[in-house]
């Protein structure tokens, strides 16, 4: 305890004390021309540029190994993950678990390539219940229903905003914000509490996916552009 009382001590009297006793200039302590001592230790020195006899040395000591030009060989044609993991590990801690849950919700849906996730969690948890009410082996609710009245709300909501920042500079930060992504797929529980409270849930096979459900990137580009051209 006694050494770090010292060694505060020592930083004190010679970093803290000769800042505090400046004169202030404008409310900052200027430490430029001292920088050098500040901060390495009293000694300046240019960097140094990486030399290209540097590269070819530390090359041939590489290559001189011959467990390195293996190692360089594996790495190079499979997978790293593959090539490093430990198949002793592997074998030592298998995965085995011995509690099945029971499987609730069918059939398996996929979201394919499109920011969904949120809307099929939510919607394949709804699902439980009413094939539980009636008595259902298999049973899917819409996705891509409320997907697209998702689109429509967030469309609302980035005009009205774009109305609120009429006054602001286009290269201002909030607007700049709104602009960069409107429509987004992602979503959250709030958001598809509040599009059901809304629009209501509809079955599957009465509003089935369509290629832009499936694969949004192209229909979100067309609307953003739709949008931003409403921003003068």
């Amino acid at each position: 305890m006694r050494k770090q009382e010292l060694a505060l001590a020592a930083y004190e009297r010679g970093v803290l004390e000769p800042l505090l006793a400046r004169e202030l200039e404008d409310g900052f302590v200027h430490v430029e021309a001292e920088r050098g001592a500040l901060f390495n230790g009293g000694i300046s020195r240019e960097p140094d540029q990486l030399a290209v006899e540097t590269t070819q040395s530390w090359q041939s000591k590489l290559l001189a190994d011959p467990k390195n030009r293996l190692a360089l060989s594996a790495l190079s044609s499979a997978n790293p993950q593959q090539v490093l993991a430990s198949r002793s590990t592997k074998i030592a801690d298998q995965q085995v678990f011995n509690i099945r849950i029971p499987f609730e919700g069918g059939p398996i849906t996929n979201q394919r390539s499109s920011g969904r996730c949120w809307l099929f969690a939510s919607t394949n948890v709804f699902r439980v219940a009413l094939m539980k009410k009636y008595n259902l082996d298999s049973f899917e609710l819409s996705q891509a229903y409320l997907f697209f009245w998702d689109k429509l709300e967030k469309a609302n909501y980035f005009l009205e905003n774009i109305i609120d920042t009429a006054d602001e500079p286009l290269d201002e930060r909030l607007v700049q914000r709104l602009l960069a992504d409107p429509v987004s797929d992602g979503g959250q529980w709030d958001m598809v509490y509040n599009l059901v409270d809304k629009y209501g849930l509809v079955p599957q096979t009465l509003y089935p996916d369509s290629w832009n459900a499936k694969s949004s990137g192209t229909i979100n580009s067309i609307v953003v552009a739709k949008l931003c051209s409403f921003v003068e």
